[in-house]
């Protein structure tokens, strides 16, 4: 079977810096089933090794075998800015796992693509948890809603009760308190890596059963849309009266401004602005082009010159604190005439 991990802020969505670290007890399964991982690009290949005299027989040659654990990891940096999800940190990160979309079996997130919806908590086999100045029922069931185990608690005399789960496997569990839920989490007492952004499970009873019609399986992350600013200087030494400035851009999209206002360093910049947020793009197949109209200290003739904008930089994604777009991302680049 195949896992493709695919954002299409890349070129066909294809992406070299995720990678795939196996849990301690998923490597010793690894092992003893003879599973070899295998990366090329963004796609992870799975091989089971057999005899070159044996056929391969999923049922019979899985048998047992439950599920696999993997930390998702990613080397780049900005990938969060140029990606349509919130960041994680200690205690949360993505979990992904083959047959959580019903409407599409391929898929590892419970959308079409990666959002918010697949954040989890991420816990040790013991941890606490505050407690409500009452008396509480606290329960810690599986995610198919199988109790585990059941306390009653008087809030008033244990702020900080210790819950211990040290005798249940890693996977993903359910903190409830007066059958609400609280928190869905996964446990275990493994480090992550720092650059870790997700949990993939492989359920391999379901790859089992699924192995007829399904062998290639798919996470889908979403490039980040943001407003592309253009901030326009003219430069004093090129001695030029700008006459009219416009931008043309990649599908005829439309850009408000010019605006005059002050940037950085004191400069005087004719700033456009995108009307709607566009998806970021590693690559522009093709570029914005800024079309001024002008005319110089020599003649009173009108000349005009193109000038190819470049792709705005995932590096300088900011928000908005003001204005009509409060709250909204985007990406501002410095453009001398």
């Amino acid at each position: 079977m195949q896992l493709k991990v695919m954002n299409n802020y890349f070129t066909e969505g294809v992406c070299a810096d995720f990678g795939m670290i196996p849990f301690k007890s998923t490597s010793r399964d690894m092992k003893n089933y003879e599973i070899l991982m295998k990366k090329e690009a963004s796609t992870f290949s799975f091989y089971a090794g057999i005899n070159i005299q044996e056929s391969f027989a999923i049922n019979t040659n899985f048998n047992g075998l439950t599920d696999l654990y993997f930390q998702l990891v990613n080397k780049d940096e900005l990938f969060f800015n140029y990606t349509a999800i919130p960041s994680v940190n200690e205690q949360q990160l993505y979990y992904f796992e083959n047959a959580v979309n019903t409407s599409n079996p391929q898929f590892f997130q419970k959308s079409a693509f990666v959002t918010q919806q697949d954040l989890v908590g991420y816990k040790p086999k013991t941890f606490n948890i505050q407690l409500p100045d009452k008396e509480v029922l606290v329960e810690i069931k599986t995610n198919n809603n199988e109790v585990l185990t059941t306390t009653t608690i008087d809030g008033t005399k244990v702020k900080n009760y210790l819950i211990s789960l040290k005798q249940y496997d890693d996977g993903i569990y359910q903190l409830w308190i007066d059958d609400q839920l609280q928190q869905t989490f996964f446990m275990s007492d493994e480090v992550v890596a720092q650059n870790c952004i997700g949990i993939v499970r492989l359920n391999m009873q379901e790859i089992i059963a699924q192995y007829s019609s399904h062998t290639v399986y798919t996470i889908n992350f979403n490039a980040r849309s943001v407003f592309w600013e253009y901030q326009v200087v003219v430069q004093k030494n090129r001695k030029i009266k700008v006459i009219e400035m416009n931008i043309s851009g990649l599908t005829d999209e439309k850009y408000q401004g010019p605006v005059e206002q002050e940037i950085i360093g004191g400069q005087t910049a004719q700033v456009f602005t995108t009307a709607n947020p566009l998806p970021l793009q590693n690559k522009l197949e093709e570029s914005p082009q800024l079309q001024v109209t002008y005319s110089n200290d020599f003649s009173n003739r009108k000349n005009q010159m193109e000038i190819k904008l470049p792709n705005p930089n995932a590096e300088q994604i900011k928000k908005y604190n003001q204005g009509e777009n409060e709250g909204s991302f985007f990406s501002s680049t410095i453009v001398y005439v």
